[in-house]
Formats: C-alpha cells, sequence, structure tokens
C-alpha cells in the first residue's frame, strides 16, 4: 500500500502538555498504515509525519514509555469504532441537515475519511481544538488539506478550550448534531468533564444531538499516570474517568445509550491477527483490565 508522496519538511511544530500526546496517536496510525491489513489505512497520517521530518518522528517516538501504546490496534480500533458510529449518523439522516462536531481534534483526518459519506449533502463539519493545535493543523495542510467544500457542505477549524463556554454559545443549534470527542475525555478534569457533558447536552438535546466519546477507568487512569511520570517526560495526567457507561449516563437523564463495548470486546477484534485476538480475550478474563477503556455512543433526548 502506498502512502500520499512526502512534501518539504516542516519543523515548526512545537506542541507542549497533552497537546503533545496527539502525536503518539498519529504514530500508531502511521503504523496501522502499514500492516497487512489496516484497520484505517489513514495515508493522511503517513503524509504528516513524512512533512514533519524523521527527526521529530524519531524525537517522539523515543520518549513514548514501553509497552503496547504504538501497536495500531491500541488506537485503530477506537477510531475505526467512532468512525463506523459517525457513519452511522450521515446514514441516517440522510435528505436531512445536520452537523458534526469534532472536539480535542487534534491532527485527525476524520473529516476527509468520511467526506464521501458527506458529498453532495447539507453537512456542517466543525473541528475544534486548543489554538496551538488548529496552529499545527494549518501548518500541515500542504500534507492533511482541509475538505473541499460543495453543494451544502461546509467545513470549518474553531480554536478554543473545551473547558470554556463562549464557543459553544456561538455554535448554531438548528439541526441533529453529532459530538465526537475522541481521546477527550481522560484530559478533563473531574469536574470539567461532567459540565462539559451536561452543557453538551443543554445545547444538542433539543434538536437531536447524538454523542460519541470514549472513556478510561480509574485503575487506567492509575497506570497510565504512573507511566508517563516514571518512563517518560510527556507532561500528562489524567483526571476524569468512567468505568462503564452507566457513569456517563447518569450524569444527565437526556442521556441515553446507543451502543457501547469495551476495548477488549470491540467488534473491531476480528480483524486482528490471531494472536491478538487470543490477547484480547485471555485480557477479557481479568477484571480490571477488561474494562480499561470504553467506547459509547448516546442519544442526547429530550
Amino acid at each position: 500500500m502506498a502512502a500520499t508522496t512526502a512534501s518539504p519538511i516542516d519543523t515548526g511544530i512545537a506542541l507542549t502538555g497533552a497537546q503533545e500526546t496527539l502525536l503518539i496517536t498519529l504514530l500508531s496510525k502511521r503504523n496501522d498504515f502499514y500492516q497487512p491489513r489496516p484497520l484505517l489505512a489513514d495515508h493522511w497520517a503517513v503524509a504528516i509525519l513524512d512533512h514533519l521530518g524523521p527527526a521529530q518522528h524519531a524525537a517522539v517516538e523515543a520518549r513514548i514509555p514501553p509497552g503496547p501504546i504504538l501497536h495500531p490496534a491500541w488506537f485503530g480500533l477506537r477510531s475505526r469504532t467512532i468512525d463506523e458510529w459517525a457513519a452511522d449518523f450521515l446514514d441516517r439522516h440522510a435528505g436531512q441537515p445536520v452537523a458534526v462536531l469534532h472536539l480535542a481534534c487534534g491532527l485527525d483526518a476524520r473529516a476527509l475519511r468520511l467526506r464521501d459519506r458527506c458529498r453532495g449533502r447539507d453537512v456542517r463539519w466543525t473541528d475544534l481544538d486548543l489554538p496551538a493545535v488548529i496552529h499545527a493543523r494549518r501548518r500541515v495542510a500542504v500534507a492533511m488539506p482541509e475538505p473541499e467544500p460543495d453543494e451544502g457542505y461546509t467545513y470549518s477549524m474553531v480554536s478554543a478550550d473545551v473547558t470554556t463556554t463562549d464557543w459553544l454559545e456561538a455554535l448554531p443549534d438548528d439541526r441533529p448534531t453529532l459530538v465526537i470527542m475522541e481521546g477527550l475525555s481522560m484530559y478533563l478534569g473531574v469536574e470539567d468533564g461532567p459540565a462539559l457533558l451536561r452543557r453538551l447536552v443543554d445545547c444538542f438535546a433539543p434538536c437531536g444531538g447524538e454523542l460519541v466519546l470514549d472513556a478510561i477507568s480509574a485503575p487506567s487512569a492509575a497506570l497510565f499516570n504512573w507511566l508517563f511520570k516514571a518512563k517518560s517526560d510527556f507532561d500528562v495526567h489524567f483526571a476524569y474517568t468512567a468505568d462503564n457507561s452507566d457513569d456517563v449516563s447518569k450524569l444527565d437523564p437526556r442521556l441515553q445509550l446507543v451502543e457501547g463495548c469495551s476495548l477488549v470486546n470491540n467488534p473491531g477484534v476480528r480483524l486482528l491477527t490471531f494472536w491478538l485476538c487470543w490477547m484480547f480475550w485471555f485480557v477479557s478474563w481479568i477484571p480490571y483490565a477488561r474494562g480499561m477503556s470504553h467506547y459509547m455512543h448516546f442519544k442526547m433526548q429530550e
């Protein structure tokens, strides 16, 4: 499988703190691209890393804690699951205006991966992240261009901190909206996480909103916090946790679970190699490990 042609190297990307971890996700997606049977086949991830150059690639990889975190299955299963739920949302609302709001978009190419689902449709897609990350997205636009608009389809990027309220108040709430929170919840504070979810429900439940997100359990957060502190120099601390979907749905009665799965019982596991499938099966019998990460799809209903 061939990746896109490399563009001139850009060494101007500088991220700090939790923002840096988006490069871990990017490396994992690059590794997935070169698998015999990739989960995402995201050639934009390859193009971005080629654009950033081998020095930054190697520097980031050297700082990542040892273990399976860069294995393609780690982030590939999560992104594939959320892509499928987003595609289902778009298919169910064919023929009517919709919006997609991707919070903490990082350097993810979801808007491009799902572009064909939006072609010729009245879809308003918004990618939102911190100013430094949006700046980085613009810097790598030669490797990951913005989706081209067509009749009805619009794309925009918003620089904002999700824990503030101004950005949400400025967004239209005139149509069914899918909110995507991939790899975000665990970075939020124990009070900021629930507060954001409640604000999203207040805003989008009246127009038929839906929410997809992932969350990690409290034991997982403790393990990852130890790994990042002891084995790397990433300035990261996971705070908000959810041990299961009930921990999220109890925040607001308008959150109704549509479907959910854990990392180890994800339907996409069947696409992995025999040994990985066996490993996931084995982990599913370990109480703390089998619930380490959850993917959830909710409807926001009045």
